[in-house]
């Protein structure tokens, strides 16, 4: 669960609705966890696990049956009773065909992101470029060890103008050291595992290493010996899923994800579902699927539940369709009324058919 951001909306009035005398100190400590030091909570995340593997993963890059692959992922959360998170993610990546071995690939990719939380606006953008080796563990191409690693650019920034503050609290923000945004160098890395089990099943497995280098991110320049919270926290993620067909008509596509930043933990299980006549040689045209996914995380020693997941996905031919929402089943559901948000995401494949590589390219799961 994302923690909320405190929001500040403190004005000058002769007739208070609460006395100073109460509101000093809680604004004394609202101020110095914003101005004094950088806003430390965990990265942002989707519900669509399944639908934003290189956000997962470096690793992940160019592992997919195509050529090219865009995807798009949009989620908003807390927006019903806070001005809470706007989230977009873009990415895109493909293969170069260029293993050393015969059957090894390389997968190259782009992925930004951008997130907006709060009253005062507070905003994130991370740009990437990844690099992934896939080898070839078999001889048909089909079982493979995939290595990834990515580098780019954070950059935070917070929107002072929109703070409401007594005088007293204007040198927080007109102190010289402090800045209202703040960019960082990142590196991440990964590895994963993907394993046929028969004619249409798989099996794929992953971890990886986020913030390698923790870039700095305090909003105070100057600082000697500056705190541990001032840097990235850096954040492992392990994930896992497959494509089952338990019959003629069903068909599961389960997966996982365990994340780990900070004080702070995370954990994602769930399915899809699909119950549609399957031809056992044939890919289907169109594909409905329904799954239902449940999360919960873990901080300061209490384990909690956080939301159910519900989504509805549509296939078709080279594109997916995915629109899922968050009921809130936290501490919060009373004051959400058990609203979460919603999160949307498109992927779309491109293939450049050329029969002379087709016999040798790297066979991929299908996510």
């Amino acid at each position: 669960m994302r923690p909320d951001y405190p929001r500040l909306r403190f004005v000058d009035s002769n007739k208070p609705l609460v006395k100073w005398s109460i509101l000093r100190p809680v604004a004394v400590w609202l101020v110095t966890m914003v101005f004094a030091l950088p806003i430390a909570a965990q990265d942002i995340h989707l519900s669509h696990i399944h639908a934003s593997p290189t956000h997962l993963n470096p690793a992940m890059t160019g592992l997919f049956n195509a050529d090219l692959r865009f995807i798009a992922n949009y989620k908003g959360q807390w927006n019903s009773f806070t001005n809470g998170y706007r989230t977009a993610v873009a990415s895109a990546d493909m293969k170069l065909n260029r293993g050393i071995g015969n059957r090894d690939d390389v997968g190259v990719g782009f992925m930004a992101i951008g997130d907006q939380a709060g009253d005062l606006k507070f905003r994130t953008l991370n740009v990437g470029l990844s690099l992934s080796y896939l080898k070839a563990l078999n001889s048909n191409g089909s079982n493979f060890l995939s290595a990834g690693v990515q580098g780019g650019i954070i950059q935070q920034r917070l929107n002072t103008n929109l703070a409401i503050l007594e005088q007293e609290f204007d040198p927080y923000i007109h102190d010289p050291d402090f800045i209202g945004s703040v960019s960082a160098f990142d590196l991440s890395a990964g590895l994963a595992w993907f394993v046929p089990i028969g004619r249409r099943n798989h099996f794929y497995a992953g971890a990886s290493m986020w913030h390698i280098n923790r870039g700095f991110v305090g909003f105070m320049k100057n600082l000697v010996d500056a705190p541990d919270s001032h840097y990235l926290f850096p954040k492992t993620v392990i994930h896992g899923g497959g494509h089952f067909r338990i019959n003629y008509v069903l068909t599961m596509k389960p997966s996982f994800i365990i994340l780990d930043q900070g004080p702070h933990r995370e954990f994602n299980l769930g399915s899809f579902f699909s119950v549609q006549p399957i031809d056992q040689y044939i890919r289907p045209e169109y594909t409905l699927l329904f799954g239902v996914w449940l999360r919960w995380y873990a901080e300061a020693g209490d384990i909690n539940r956080d939301a159910l997941i519900a989504s509805v996905r549509y296939d078709w031919k080279n594109t997916i369709f995915t629109f899922s929402y968050d009921i809130n089943i936290s501490d919060l559901a009373r004051a959400t009324q058990y609203r979460g948000g919603p999160e949307v995401s498109v992927i779309h494949y491109v293939d450049f058919f050329r029969p002379e590589r087709k016999n040798w390219k790297v066979k991929c799961p299908e996510f």
